[in-house]
């Protein structure tokens, strides 16, 4: 039974979902999907289904019948007679810590903690600040792409400077982690985009055995050295393979899903302009703002699960084998869980948001972008009293999992307003 067809009785039909339409706007697709059945088959691939309610996603989420370890099938979802010619992409995302079964993943999730500890976060703090300060020191008086010259580069400087990653490398280390997004972020993984974010991987993965061998010639102060040290003196420790996984893993998720929060938050503020006033006159507001942009506009609109051992809901069997996709996007502006889910309310109490996450895998990194997305969007708002969008329309990238706009176009100014 196709999704988006005759399940619903609405009298205007909201965009299918995945379709050109759905991904600039996909709010009214799920709350369509929401007013359906708990659990619905995707379309896009055999024996997946969805959870489009807030209640159902962060219960799940913890359901032991679940796990986070994908069949080798699932990176190609597209038919493909011969998974062997991604052989390197499957290994490869295989050993990312989002995807390990619960041992090895209690394992590597200990050692990576230390990583990203309050007191490395705090040590990291006025380096974050200080490259914020760096980026937007020449916006007064000129139009400015938030995103190309600010969004963007802010999270590849910090997560680079964690990695060890040299200057020279960092825009060519972007244009494959990009290369990777394009692939990660559409549901359907064709065969043609697995080849491109296998290229990509291997070229990652050789810079990082590169930058690996230079970090145990030269200890830093960087991430990188830190695993090493960790993993060298660890009696389980992480194997070479897995420690480039983890580098490109926290390289694509530091930068691509920071920037869109950043991105996100900065255009949701721009289209508010009573927010964006209180904001001005408060500068503490400025976590509400990135709390209420996880949800109102996440950076990540889904995530999924395998399924083990056979569940049902509401006389709907998942059998093992199958997958289930925790529909993020959607849960967020469920108005069972939510007061107003579709008002942008920077005042919104106890939001509990799934952006990074609701169970043992929960986001690594979560502390550091909101460090991130707090420095990055409060510093901009109170530099420029008179930060507004030129264009009409927004510019969203044509991605289902990550979302974010490739293009936000100001003008900046530090004079206030004329009345």
């Amino acid at each position: 039974m196709a999704i988006g067809s005759s399940v619903f009785s609405h009298a205007t039909a909201a965009p299918p979902l995945f379709s050109p339409a759905f991904l600039r706007d996909p709010y009214p697709t799920y709350r369509q999907h929401r007013d359906g059945p708990r659990v619905q088959p995707l379309e896009i691939r055999p024996n997946l289904y969805g959870l489009f309610r807030y209640a159902d996603c962060a219960t799940l989420y913890r359901d032991p019948r679940l796990t986070a370890e994908r069949p080798r099938e699932f990176w190609v979802t597209t038919d493909c007679p011969d998974l062997t010619q991604f052989d390197d992409l499957i290994d490869h995302m295989q050993r990312w810590l989002l995807v390990q079964g619960p041992a090895r993943h209690g394992t590597l999730r200990k050692l990576m903690n230390r990583g990203f500890s309050p007191a490395v976060i705090e040590r990291l703090t006025p380096r974050i600040a200080a490259i914020v300060d760096e980026l937007i020191k020449g916006f007064d008086g000129a139009e400015v792409d938030l995103i190309k010259d600010f969004a963007y580069p802010l999270p590849v400087y910090v997560i680079s400077a964690l990695l060890g990653v040299p200057e020279s490398l960092r825009a060519r280390m972007v244009v494959l982690s990009n290369e990777v997004a394009t692939w990660f972020g559409n549901p359907r993984k064709t065969p043609a985009s697995s080849a491109v974010a296998q290229t990509a991987i291997r070229e990652l993965v050789a810079h990082f055995a590169d930058i690996t061998r230079s970090r145990r010639a030269q200890a830093g102060d960087d991430l990188l050295s830190l695993l090493l040290e960790i993993s060298a003196t660890d009696e389980v420790g992480m194997s070479d393979a897995e420690l480039y996984s983890q580098c490109v893993m926290l390289l694509f998720a530091g930068h691509e899903t920071t920037r869109n929060l950043i991105g996100n938050g900065l255009y949701t503020l721009l289209t508010h302009p009573v927010e964006l006033e209180q904001l001005r006159k408060d500068a503490s507001l400025v976590r509400g703002v990135v709390e209420e942009t996880l949800r109102y506009e996440s950076p990540v609109q889904a995530t999924s699960r395998s399924v083990t051992q056979a569940i049902e809901i509401d006389g709907i069997t998942l059998p093992p084998g199958s997958s289930l996709a925790f529909m993020i996007g959607s849960a967020h502006r469920d108005e069972r869980q939510y007061a107003e889910p579709d008002r942008f309310d920077i005042h919104r109490v106890h939001i509990r948001h799934l952006a990074f996450g609701a169970d043992a895998h929960t986001c690594v990194g979560g502390t550091l972008a909101r460090i991130e997305g707090q420095l990055a969007i409060g510093e901009l708002v109170r530099r420029f009293p008179r930060l507004e969008l030129l264009d009409d329309e927004s510019d969203w990238t044509p991605l289902f999992l990550l979302r974010g706009l490739k293009t936000l176009r100001v003008s900046c100014s530090t004079s206030a307003a004329q009345n």
